[in-house]
């Protein structure tokens, strides 16, 4: 899910933080023979896709239940003033069939648009909760795990506290170290630099509130749609950037695009009414003695090109004394 180129009727099986707190009890109550098919397993699981709560997760194994909402002991804690404490139960069969019943809720709870109080949850529906959007998947083991890091950077001491990426202070402390140890290893580094498109119209027309949960959820997509090894930093306002240690240009071109598109993809309205959000990037890899400060103002040249061609695009930086074409 994220390489290149290309969770209360049984606490002690889920968290708020996502899934069950031990795979393998995972992998012993789906009874598999061997242990190499683990990846290829598909567990139903639910998740939060708009809000302070998004990506938050949790999985069901078979023939086990698990409760949403605002208290602390449910399986899926959501803190929106609009879930009930106790506001729904979900319920996975044998069969990995899973159903939620409202539970008596103040807001209710809907499918698809529709309120229920029981209906069967299929892949790709999305469950309302209150005024929370989740959407149940099946998910691999790994896909899960993936989650769960996401979740854990997100919330990592030192980091910005509205997005969670890493401050400023990455480039004067952790990138010399990161480009030292590419040039040792002969390997090559990359940076992504992201600009939100017309992100005053955001705050102008929506709210600086609206304009928050923008940003939180950008920061989500992109750490969801790039390795545990890369970082992503906010440089600054709505602009971010991704270094990407062992990356050329054309595998980080094709990075920066899945993030370009996925961002664009997302249902945005679940944020704000008829609200759409779209970035451009711009790629630099960084060429062999290359100052820091140079490398930076190359991936930053390239999204200004991105942004003067019609936004919403990914250019590649010009490399000095060569002839793109």
């Amino acid at each position: 899910m994220a390489g290149h180129d290309d969770q209360n009727t049984h606490p002690k099986d889920a968290n708020v933080d996502g899934g069950f707190d031990d795979l393998s009890e995972v992998t012993m109550k789906l009874s598999l023979p061997r242990e190499r098919r683990l990846r290829r397993v598909a567990i139903p699981t639910v998740r939060v896709v708009a809000g302070p709560d998004m990506l938050h997760f949790a999985s069901l194994a078979p023939e086990a239940s698990l409760m949403l909402g605002r208290d602390e002991a449910a399986g899926l804690v959501l803190t929106d003033a609009s879930v009930s404490r106790n506001h729904v139960l979900l319920s996975c069969d044998d069969q990995g069939e899973v159903t939620v019943q409202d539970l008596g809720s103040t807001n209710g709870t809907s499918v698809n648009g529709q309120q229920v109080s029981r209906a069967l949850l299929r892949p790709g529906d999305h469950l309302e909760v209150g005024a929370v959007s989740l959407r149940l998947d099946l998910l691999g083991l790994d896909e899960i795990a993936h989650l769960r890091r996401v979740l854990e950077r997100l919330h990592a001491a030192g980091h910005d506290p509205l997005t969670g990426l890493h401050t400023r202070a990455f480039l004067a402390d952790e990138l010399p170290d990161l480009v030292t140890r590419c040039d040792e290893a002969g390997a090559p580094c990359t940076m992504i630099f992201g600009d939100v498109d017309h992100f005053k119209n955001i705050n102008d027309t929506w709210g600086h509130g609206v304009g928050d949960d923008v940003l939180r959820g950008i920061a989500r997509l992109v750490l969801l749609g790039i390795r545990d090894t890369d970082a992503a930093i906010r440089y600054g306002g709505e602009e971010l950037a991704v270094f990407l240690p062992g990356s050329a240009t054309k595998g980080s071109v094709d990075v920066a695009e899945r993030l370009r598109r996925n961002i664009a993809g997302h249902d945005w309205a679940r944020t704000a009414g008829g609200l759409k959000v779209t970035i451009s990037f711009g790629v630099a890899e960084r060429i062999p003695g290359e100052s820091i400060k140079a490398w930076m103002e190359r991936a930053d040249r390239a999204m200004y090109s991105a942004k003067n061609s019609g936004r919403n695009q990914v250019s590649a930086a010009d490399v000095p004394g060569v002839d793109p074409t």
